[in-house]
């Protein structure tokens, strides 16, 4: 075990020479065997333990023997204990990942305190494994399917060559004392479910399952990086990137294979998912000018998806929120909206709309007309009427239509600027919080 925990450092590049580690223990078999093979290869470390106070006794008694382990291999011992279950609630998060959340960020802060260059956790391959087999189950791209990395910023892995089997063969041979979590013996969890039942099917088919697997990920790890140096050359040659927006030529984005997953490595950074990179590229096929919204939003327009990286986009302008200043439209049209409760008078005239708030939707697009936009212009009932009818009937001429902006709520025309509301927009008995628009 030694001489490969050894090797196996030395592949990866996990530690420096003069580096000191501090390495993660639970009490349990893996973080054990990693604190004696620091000690048995001369590598510097510290101890850290986590007590999440979730088993009563039994987590004193965890802390107790890393404790013991500590002073017994004469090195630092730094612990805490977490309210974790307060802690779960308050964030309403689940209690695991509320520990891993508290673990990690405790660990950082004790790395910086304790002056020690690397954070150690007691991974092994099994847990690699587990993991690449719950990435597949649950849907993912290739970045799931390389299991547990060996290096994370300042985290490693220094176990992930070894298997379960291995690691508690060296425990009985060395002697190691170690505690085991009842909470691991239970189906309770997904990746449990996984460790008793899934895996002992593969082994069953492929006796050397645990040995094939960890070859798998490290050529699915190699694949990955030959994915990574094809993406960047093929991003760098379809996205023009400027200050504003981003514009993504669509020839050739669809010169390339793979379109959709190009385009998705591109959207990701700004929210958007495989099924709206779907619907854009189907947009893109059949019409022009429509939008998508994640973080961010996008545009199809007839060569280029245009990303905005502020609030305007291709002449559209969207708020995902009402602003503290007034917004001020591509043409230069300034425009202030407020949130209130509903005043005694509803007066402004033609360029002030009072709107109810819970009935827009984020974001509000502002935008020019499109042949085919209908409305419910406020006085006709609720009747819908095409936006070229009502244009015509107050005698607009082309410029002047072009130059009309329309606020939009949900895909609904909710405000024909400095002209009409639409009556499924207006204030009513029922109304509790309005939205003032004023044309400034």
């Amino acid at each position: 075990m030694l001489p490969n925990f050894l090797k196996y450092i030395a592949s990866q590049n996990l530690v420096a020479t003069g580096e000191k580690t501090l390495v993660a223990t639970s009490g349990g078999v893996d973080s054990m065997v990693l604190c004696h093979l620091f000690h048995d290869s001369g590598l510097p470390f510290d101890i850290a333990h986590c007590n999440f106070q979730l088993r009563g006794e039994e987590s004193d008694g965890d802390e107790f023997l890393v404790k013991k382990l500590a002073e017994t291999l004469q090195v630092a011992f730094h612990t805490i204990r977490f309210d974790t279950k307060l802690f779960a609630e308050q964030n309403k998060i689940s209690i695991q990942e509320a520990a891993r959340q508290l673990r990690y960020t405790w660990l950082e802060k004790t790395r910086q305190l304790a002056d020690c260059q690397l954070i150690a956790t007691a991974h092994h391959l099994d847990d690699s494994i587990e993991t690449l087999l719950y990435n597949f189950t649950k849907g993912c791209g290739i970045r799931g399917l390389h299991g547990i990395p060996p290096v994370n910023e300042k985290v490693i892995r220094p176990l992930l060559f070894a298997t379960k089997k291995e690691i508690i063969a060296f425990a009985e041979l060395e002697k190691i004392k170690f505690r085991e979590d009842a909470s691991n013996l239970t189906d309770k969890y997904s990746r449990n479910l996984l460790r008793h039942h899934a895996i002992p099917v593969f082994e069953k088919i492929n006796p050397a399952f645990q040995k094939t697997a960890g070859e798998n990920i490290e050529r699915l790890r190699e694949a990955e990086s030959l994915y990574d140096f094809a993406l960047d050359r093929i991003i760098a040659d379809v996205v023009e990137k400027g200050a504003s927006e981003w514009r993504i030529d669509l020839k050739k984005l669809r010169s390339y294979p793979a379109p959709a997953t190009v385009l998705f490595e591109i959207l990701k950074p700004f929210g958007f998912n495989n099924s709206q990179v779907r619907d854009i590229l189907q947009s893109a096929d059949n019409q022009s000018g429509s939008i998508f919204h994640a973080t961010t939003s996008l545009l199809v327009d007839r060569s280029f998806l245009i990303l905005s990286l502020g609030e305007n986009i291709g002449g559209v302008y969207f708020l995902h929120k009402i602003p503290s200043s007034p917004v001020v439209l591509p043409d230069g049209l300034e425009l202030g909206l407020y949130q209130a409760r509903l005043p005694p008078s509803l007066d402004g005239g033609p360029n002030t709309a009072w709107l109810d708030a819970d009935r827009l939707q984020f974001p509000l697009l502002f935008r020019h007309w499109q042949p085919g936009d209908k409305f419910c212009p406020l006085g006709m009932s609720g009747k819908q009427q095409k936006l070229q009818d009502f244009f015509s009937n107050h005698k607009l001429s082309r410029f002047e239509k072009e130059r009309v902006w329309l606020l939009e709520s949900g895909g609904e025309i909710a405000w024909v600027l400095g002209m009409r509301l639409d009556d499924r927009f207006k204030v009513t008995d029922t109304t509790k919080t309005i939205v003032k628009a004023v044309i400034l």
